[in-house]
């Protein structure tokens, strides 16, 4: 009877656990991380802090599909290994697989490649001097010099070697490359050894552009992994990490996590150059000075003309920094391009002040507007009238439409705006025309050239389109030389094709 009340009462006690559902066993496995954008860092958006990186992210998806609950601690790279040596933490990301590693970590399949390069001041002499990295280890030696590398981090076997036999004072480490970049470019060190696209980031975010050669003489590349400490983690996690890995760069997930933190470093470096600069800022002046135009020929008071010169200026990047989020919008973090229209309004007033005070004769023609390009493209047509000194803000609104057809697919880049083949011509439209189509409403102006006449818009769409192709075709693989090809192409096209427009006077299709 005993037995039979015992089988009975486990059996009420299976069904109910059964019916309440037996929870799973959680899977819980931390993760060492340090500053090193764009693999992994702290990223600001609505006034708080996440971490984010191209690392981070494919951490997270790969164990949340998994069921793992992740956590991130923050640490310098020398310490994650001590760490990872000790049990301390269980993984750590970006790692190269070395022999000392192997002693207490399990190394995951490979995920990404990682070239490092040494780095220079700017016009340094050591930098003409050094061919190889041999050579720049000699020149060190030979001139007391110092050479920066990253606390804890691998070179490979035979630079870590050629380092080891430099004087111990020779070799100054760091916790982060933001303070080597700083000692670098006040010439406190000689040269900085880090990877390439992890100081291109640094370059670009932290203004170090023009006293840093970007010339950088390459030293070791090498596939990188994600490393588990021996001591807590099981070789079947390293085994559920590599085959979610391979189904996320066959599904292409890799790919698009690739392409939110590569692509928008590529594409920044290659318009870091004074020339892509100089281009927005001259279209930056001519789409201003149409508005001045039209506040003159409209009798605006002085606040009206800086409206109608900031709109088309500024206006249409406002507009997408908005829709896409960016912070912060592009005037905020880089105001140039205000200043440029607060420069050109003032500039405008003064000149139709002398014309009007000393009686210095302007025709009504030229006072009119014939160079408002944007509210009046079409006026006069034929390439004489394109080639007359009267029309060369015309000219300059044409090529500030083709600098800011890039800015716009490279802020559609920056932004992960996907799908990129759409918001990309959008984004490229709204920088380049949106702020005249703004002006335009602001005056009440009933033909608004832009919409109904003027073949203007359709230009950014076009040109946008073909360098959002681009990156939509190689993505993170492309090289910065191609990408710089690319957008050669698209602001000497988007140019090109604004000038024929104005030659032949074309017009856009009526509905």
């Amino acid at each position: 009877m005993l037995a039979i009340l015992l089988a009975v009462t486990c059996g009420v006690l299976a069904r109910d656990s059964l019916a309440q559902g037996a929870k799973p066993e959680e899977k819980h496995i931390t993760v060492g991380w340090y500053p090193s954008h764009p693999y992994q860092y702290l990223h600001m958006r609505h006034g708080t802090e996440s971490l984010t990186g191209l690392d981070i992210e494919l951490t997270r998806k790969i164990f949340e599909r998994r069921g793992y609950t992740v956590n991130f601690v923050a640490s310098s790279w020398a310490q994650i290994q001590e760490d990872l040596r000790d049990g301390k933490i269980d993984m750590a990301l970006g790692a190269y697989d070395i022999a000392l590693r192997q002693e207490y970590a399990l190394f995951s399949d490979p995920y990404r490649t990682e070239t490092d390069s040494a780095f220079f001041q700017s016009g340094a002499e050591i930098a003409h001097n050094s061919s190889s990295f041999a050579q720049l280890v000699e020149n060190i030696a030979t001139r007391n010099g110092q050479i920066g590398i990253l606390d804890g981090y691998s070179y490979g076997a035979k630079v870590d070697d050629a380092l080891a036999g430099l004087p111990g004072d020779r070799v100054i480490r760091y916790e982060n490359v933001e303070k080597a970049l700083q000692n670098l470019a006040d010439g406190r060190i000689d040269a900085l050894l880090s990877d390439q696209l992890f100081v291109e980031a640094a370059l670009i975010r932290d203004g170090y552009g023009d006293l840093v050669d970007r010339h950088s003489l390459p030293v070791f590349a090498g596939a990188v992994h994600a490393i588990f400490a021996k001591k807590t983690v099981d070789p079947s996690v390293v085994e559920d990490f590599n085959a979610e890995l391979n189904v996320l760069q066959k599904d292409g997930e890799y790919t698009a996590i690739q392409n939110a933190f590569i692509s928008p470093i590529r594409f920044g470096i290659a318009l870091s150059g004074i020339w892509f600069t100089a281009l927005d800022y001259l279209g930056t002046v001519a789409f201003a000075i149409s508005g001045v135009l039209l506040a003159r020929r409209e009798k605006y008071s002085i606040f009206g003309a800086f409206v109608l010169a900031a709109l088309p200026g500024v206006g249409g990047g406002v507009v997408r920094d908005l829709i896409t989020g960016r912070e912060p919008i592009g005037i905020m973090q880089a105001p140039n391009g205000v200043l440029l229209v607060i420069a050109t309004v003032l500039m405008g007033y003064l000149t139709y002040f002398v014309i009007d005070r000393f009686g210095i004769g302007v025709s009504a023609g030229d006072a009119n507007g014939t160079n408002d390009t944007i509210a009046r493209p079409v006026a006069r047509t034929g390439w004489r009238r394109i080639m007359t000194v009267g029309n060369v803000v015309e000219i300059s609104d044409a090529v500030g439409l083709a600098a800011f057809t890039v800015t716009g697919v490279y802020v559609a880049v920056t932004m992960n705006s996907t799908p990129i083949l759409l918001w990309g011509p959008i984004l490229a439209m709204l920088t380049g025309a949106g702020g005249g189509i703004i002006r335009d409403v602001v005056r009440a102006d009933k033909h608004n050239p832009a919409l109904k006449t003027s073949f203007y818009a359709e230009i950014p769409l076009l040109w946008g389109f073909t360098l959002s192709f681009f990156f939509w075709r190689h993505g993170p693989l492309a090289e910065i030389s191609d990408i710089f090809f690319a957008v050669i192409i698209t602001v000497i096209g988007a140019f090109v094709t604004r000038m024929i427009v104005l030659g032949l006077g074309l017009r856009s299709p009526r509905f």
